[in-house]
């Protein structure tokens, strides 16, 4: 268990995992208090990336540069890196949940569910999937966090954090 937790795939997937829960309570929080999808998605995005940038640095690729010019470049790059989500996010937000919301529930069959079933009436859940619109964005949300975590795992092992790794290897 111990050699499991030290591999760099497995400690991303778990940080990747909470990176993905941070996105998704955030952005579910601020979609259920001001109904602003759009607003929701730069709020979630910007806590997700501050604390994917942290646990990545720290627990998967163990960078131990902390100098505030290091900090800046690395915190860069990494923002530069999940630009490309983020922006695919917000496109994707814009068209699934802002602009063709009504027709995708209607071509998915969401609005013909039955939502006083308690897996979407509970109280865990009717914030995220209680209504054909929650569920609409949050089937786009989870589309987005899986091609996220995958792009976001490739730019941060070959970009961000390489020269690090570049160094440690060269000592063994």
């Amino acid at each position: 268990m111990n050699r499991l937790l030290k591999n760099e795939k497995i400690l991303y997937l778990i940080f990747g995992i909470g990176t993905t829960a941070v996105y998704f309570l955030t952005r579910f929080l601020i979609v259920n208090i001001t109904g602003n999808s759009m607003w929701a998605v730069i709020t979630a995005q910007v806590s997700a990336i501050l604390f994917a940038y942290f646990t990545n640095k720290i627990f998967v690729f163990k960078d131990r540069k902390w100098k505030p010019f290091d900090l800046l470049k690395q915190l860069s790059g990494f923002i530069a890196g999940r630009a490309f989500v983020f922006a695919l996010d917000v496109a994707i937000t814009y068209v699934a949940v802002v602009a063709y919301s009504k027709e995708i529930i209607h071509f998915l069959g969401l609005n013909l569910i039955n939502y006083d079933f308690i897996l979407f009436s509970s109280s865990i859940t009717k914030g995220f999937i209680g209504t054909p619109s929650l569920l609409n964005e949050f089937i786009f949300v989870f589309v987005v966090q899986v091609l996220a975590v995958i792009i976001n795992y490739i730019i941060s092992k070959k970009a961000v954090f390489k020269a690090e790794r570049v160094n440690k290897e060269q000592l063994h």
